[in-house]
């Protein structure tokens, strides 16, 4: 490709990624504030609301709009050269939407910290990343060559090449979202460990807060920790497989909604949990971590690129996907469906 298709394959994915990124801060910000109006926290004033719901959507679609420019760059080309570059552009863009929060917000306190806060905007797209490679990339073939011969298991021998997708079987999604989400989870793991060590260093005498969960919508994000990983685990798991359904050669309204499912269904069934096994503590529909809400912020975020993607790869060319540049026809993936 030469570099004028490159800088011409570059406008075309910042342009999809737009409209995507604001898809996904104007939904989050509508139900952020939603949820403060219902609950009496907002402000009385309808202009301190107006001011509030302005600025929380601007930030946000600053912070997404880079995060899915990164998610198009490397379902496009996932090559450790753009795996970089796009870690790199939301790092940087996270760390100077942070500063400039600390500073208007007359925040005290986090010092270095901040320069952890970012680092969990990265962690999904190195996710992601791994995900697409793994499942559309040839990353599965090398996995198999490293581990030995690729058999199945007994368990999963009748099912194992079933397609769930246009060229994503049962074998290849899972491994995808399983090593994705475990790189996504022990990445989140190991954010928690690092800004507990640049509090320290930040404040002579401490050793540090704790880590706080993980919300991919939050704008304060320093990790997770360890004894969360599982749970942790569960949940990007099945966000990096709606994302290899949103991302794959062909994107129609069934493999949207199959993402959208299997987002629901593990993370909702995830915050059931407490209450079917000991010691049965009590789960409320409603609350943040209920399982109304919880996969909410995932699905929102499967929605923005979804539309990203569509824009970038399917509108008004042949089906194509990712491993190829935009400009590629992409229909030659296997599709039996």
């Amino acid at each position: 490709m030469s570099a004028l298709q490159l800088d011409s394959e570059r406008r075309r994915l910042v342009a999809a990624a737009v409209p995507g990124g604001a898809v996904i801060a104007v939904a989050l910000v509508a139900v952020a504030w939603t949820r403060l109006l219902s609950t009496g926290r907002a402000p009385d004033e309808l202009g301190a609301i107006a001011l509030g719901v302005a600025t929380g959507t601007a930030l946000a679609t600053v912070t997404f709009v880079p995060f899915v420019v990164a998610v198009l760059f490397v379902v496009a080309t996932p090559s450790r050269r753009v795996v970089a570059g796009s870690a790199v552009l939301v790092y940087a863009v996270g760390l100077v939407g942070t500063g400039w929060q600390y500073v208007f917000r007359g925040l005290s306190g986090l010092r270095l910290t901040i320069l952890a806060v970012p680092l969990s905007n990265v962690v999904p797209v190195v996710a992601v990343a791994t995900a697409v490679w793994i499942a559309y990339g040839g990353g599965f073939d090398r996995l198999a060559a490293i581990t030995g011969e690729a058999t199945h298991h007994p368990l999963f021998a009748q099912i194992a090449d079933e397609r769930i997708g246009p060229g994503l079987s049962v074998q290849r999604g899972l491994a995808a979202a399983g090593v994705g989400g475990l790189v996504a989870a022990g990445g989140l793991v190991a954010i928690g460990v690092v800004a507990n060590l640049l509090t320290a260093l930040g404040t002579p005498g401490a050793t540090g807060p704790s880590t706080v969960v993980f919300v991919r919508s939050s704008v304060w994000n320093v990790g997770i920790p360890a004894g969360r990983l599982p749970r942790q685990w569960l949940f990007e798991a099945s966000f990096l497989l709606a994302i290899l359904f949103v991302t794959g050669p062909r994107l129609r309204v069934r493999e949207f909604l199959k993402a959208v499912g299997v987002v629901v269904a593990v993370q909702s069934t995830v915050a059931l949990l407490p209450m079917l096994i000991p010691p049965f503590d009590p789960v409320y529909i409603l609350d943040p971590s209920g399982p109304v809400l919880t996969p909410l912020s995932d699905v929102v975020t499967v929605a923005g690129v979804a539309v990203a993607v569509w824009l970038a790869f399917h509108r008004g060319s042949a089906p194509s996907g990712p491993g190829r540049s935009a400009s590629d026809a992409r229909c030659s993936a296997p599709d039996s469906e």
